[in-house]
């Protein structure tokens, strides 16, 4: 699927809302002041997902989180190690030396924080198309990153080719503190569904 420009932003827009809300969100359970910016959102082949990381092989956090209702979509959040350490480090002050050995606090915690951001995207996409979506609990896996981008597109990716990318860059207290990835895989010609309510 080829985007317009206008498309574009129009995700970027949304991911900007959406991040907005998560950090609001996230400010106001850690007692910190945090920011999520969105630096890009784009289309890519569900098949190159994996080709946009150097290292498909290591071991990441993935936060995936299924949406019923008038559309269909999982949205999957990406965290490397550095990044879901980092997080759990500087949102919680308990360190993590080792991402395949997260406690249930931890795993708690980073189920917490998908919610948080994928449910405020979600809320965002809902209320700009004023289509009805029904977000499922967040599914928490430590694996491989092939791994964990394989089973989320499996379902998809007979009749469906395209996922929107959305980068996102989150500080807390005015430092960077870890750049994440959240793909929206979507669901039978949910993507043109989405674009044709809001006349893009």
């Amino acid at each position: 699927m080829q985007l317009s420009e206008k498309q574009l932003d129009l995700l970027k827009e949304i991911g900007n809302i959406g991040t907005g809300n998560a950090a609001t969100a996230l400010s106001t359970l850690t007692g910190k002041r945090i920011e999520i910016t969105v630096p890009s959102a784009k289309i890519v082949p569900i098949e190159r997902i994996i080709f946009m990381f150097e290292q498909p092989e290591d071991i990441i956090i993935g936060i995936r989180m299924t949406v019923k209702g008038d559309i269909d979509l999982d949205v999957l959040l990406v965290l490397d190690r550095r990044a879901g350490k980092k997080i759990l480090t500087d949102l919680l002050g308990s360190p993590c030396e080792d991402i395949t050995q997260l406690d249930e606090m931890s795993s708690s915690a980073l189920r917490e924080i998908g919610n948080i951001m994928c449910g405020s995207y979600i809320t965002a996409l809902a209320e700009f198309t004023q289509l009805y979506l029904d977000p499922l609990p967040p599914e928490l896996s430590v694996d491989m990153l092939v791994a964990i981008v394989s089973e989320a597109v499996l379902s998809r990716a007979d009749y469906e080719d395209s996922a929107i990318f959305v980068e996102t860059e989150l500080s807390v207290e005015d430092v960077k503190s870890a750049t994440s990835q959240m793909f929206l895989i979507p669901g039978r010609g949910s993507l043109e569904k989405l674009f044709s309510r809001v006349g893009a």
